[in-house]
């Protein structure tokens, strides 16, 4: 078995279009109009300080599509893959494995965390669910194999 998830790049594209729209409003409502003519307040250094952040979106967008980042699940490891490198953690490595979720929210998965202790590592690596796209699936396969491997000691 091998599932692969694609990481979400949803917010960038989300953010990107409301600084947008914000510019557009904000270049709109700032204008005159008169008899003859009609002028956008382009020189305006709000118009300039929306255009950083704008610049900004698109540069973390475009990052992200390029590194596509993915989650593979196989039968012994987890693989943490980009465009540049991979990661991979076998099960075997992996000291504790816990699946937790926000109470206040349904179960879907949508809110869930999965936590993983590893002994190289200093800190705990936590997955969560709402970064990768067909969460509620990786949140089923990661319950189940949270499942298995409690039983299994």
């Amino acid at each position: 078995m091998e599932r692969a998830f694609k990481k979400k790049n949803d917010f960038y594209y989300i953010t990107l279009l409301v600084y947008v729209a914000f510019l557009a409003v904000y270049i709109f409502v700032t204008g005159t109009i008169t008899d003859e003519t009609v002028q956008f307040g382009f020189r305006d250094p709000v118009v300039y300080i929306i255009a950083i952040f704008i610049l900004h979106a698109l540069t973390m967008l475009i990052v992200n599509v390029v590194r596509n980042q993915r989650l593979i699940i196989t039968d012994d490891a987890f693989v943490f893959t980009s465009r540049f490198k991979e990661r991979r953690i076998p099960f075997v490595d992996i000291e504790g494995m816990v699946l937790t979720r926000d109470r206040r929210k349904p179960i879907d998965g949508n809110s869930a965390v999965l936590k993983l202790r590893i002994p190289k590592r200093r800190r705990v690596l936590r997955i969560r669910m709402a970064n990768y796209e067909h969460e509620k699936e990786l949140y089923a396969i990661l319950n189940e194999l949270v499942r298995k491997r409690t039983t299994a000691r």
